[in-house]
């Protein structure tokens, strides 16, 4: 986070089985993420298909953004609530400050940054009417409206600054970039970007898959030559991208394996593809995790009404468990370990020897 806040960009694949924890993982960046100040966007690939175009992951993106603060005021999602909470209370001169800082920007296009300001400076400052701030919103969420037009916005509304543009195929990539740093030139630390069940959208149609695997490639590209600032994209993937990426060579090689070096004994979580246990300290080839994640279990055991004296035992009664799992090295081994110290407190709580029933 702070090397984002400095300016940096970072892209990371987390890795991991299914039901390792890879949402959990991304619900806990995103917290960190929101209370360092940072906008964030969770998109689930399981319900959309971001990858499928550049227009496609531009929108994704803009209609998960969320601004760091939530209230009642901002119950909505979107690129428009995140432009409008850096105005909302602040007083007119800072408000000015920030338009007069997008009308000099050099990093977002001309058009984009246009549609930015138009909404900051019609919508927001002189307050102006509901329509006009719909059709700003769209253009910036990347709606394709039928019916709506830049002409007939003109048209009606001829003292918007000129050029503003529209998502198209042809300027996605640009508006992509351009929505990406957009938080980070509104004042915020950055964005962090999570995309979660990434092979999901990658893998449902074969025909596409060579498309959506090189839109993966541009954002690889950008982020490494520094096209974005104050920006994280962080994919949950499971298992290794190179089995995902083993059609598309140029991607491949980008996404190579980087371990941890052994010397060191540290994870290396700049990685660009990254074990979901190497960002674990400390990781399940530890018997610390095992003794740490059975000491949370029985807490909720105790919570829920277990006795202190049976929790204890508990505790005592664990090392068993603990070497059996560090012994048998299994891709499910967290999760038979998170069964076998439940069934044992699920036991104890009813007053039944303890079979795990799904509880």
């Amino acid at each position: 986070m702070s090397f984002a806040a400095s300016g940096g960009s970072d892209l990371q694949f987390v890795a991991a089985p299914y039901g390792r924890g890879k949402t959990h993982y991304l619900m806990a960046v995103k917290d960190l993420a929101k209370g360092r100040g940072f906008v964030t966007a969770y998109v689930d690939c399981q319900d959309q298909t971001p990858f499928r175009s550049l227009p496609h992951t531009y929108r994704a993106i803009a209609s998960a953004m969320e601004p760091p603060e939530q209230g009642n005021y901002y119950a909505t999602l979107g690129v428009g609530r995140v432009v409008e909470q850096q105005f909302v209370r602040k007083d007119a001169h800072a408000q000015r400050r920030i338009v007069d800082e997008l009308r000099s920007d050099k990093a977002l296009s001309p058009d984009f940054r246009n549609l930015v300001r138009a909404f900051c400076d019609s919508v927001l400052l002189a307050q102006g009417d509901e329509e006009l701030a719909s059709q700003l919103e769209s253009f910036l969420a990347g709606l394709t409206t039928h019916g709506l037009s830049i002409g007939k916005l003109y048209r009606r509304y001829p003292e918007l600054p000129r050029p503003l543009g529209r998502l198209q195929n042809r300027n996605a990539a640009v508006w992509t970039r351009a929505l990406l740093s957009l938080p980070r030139v509104m004042g915020y630390p950055g964005l962090v970007v999570l995309f979660d069940e990434t092979e999901t959208t990658i893998n449902r149609r074969a025909r596409s898959r060579q498309m959506q695997l090189a839109h993966l490639r541009t954002f690889v590209d950008q982020l490494a030559i520094g096209s974005f600032s104050g920006c994280v994209v962080c994919y949950a993937v499971a298992g290794e991208m190179a089995g995902i990426t083993s059609g598309l060579d140029a991607l491949q090689q980008r996404l190579e394996r980087i371990k941890p070096e052994p010397v060191a004994n540290i994870a290396n979580p700049r990685a660009v593809t990254v074990d979901l246990d190497e960002l674990t300290q400390p990781n399940p080839d530890k018997a610390e995790f095992f003794i740490e994640l059975a000491d949370r279990i029985i807490a909720m055991g105790v919570k829920s009404g277990l006795s202190v004296a049976a929790g204890r035992v508990l505790k005592e009664s664990c090392d068993d468990i603990v070497q059996k799992h560090m012994e048998s090295i299994s891709e499910g081994r967290v999760r038979e370990f998170v069964k076998s110290i439940s069934t044992s407190v699920l036991g104890r709580l009813d007053g039944r020897s303890g079979t795990f029933d799904g509880h």
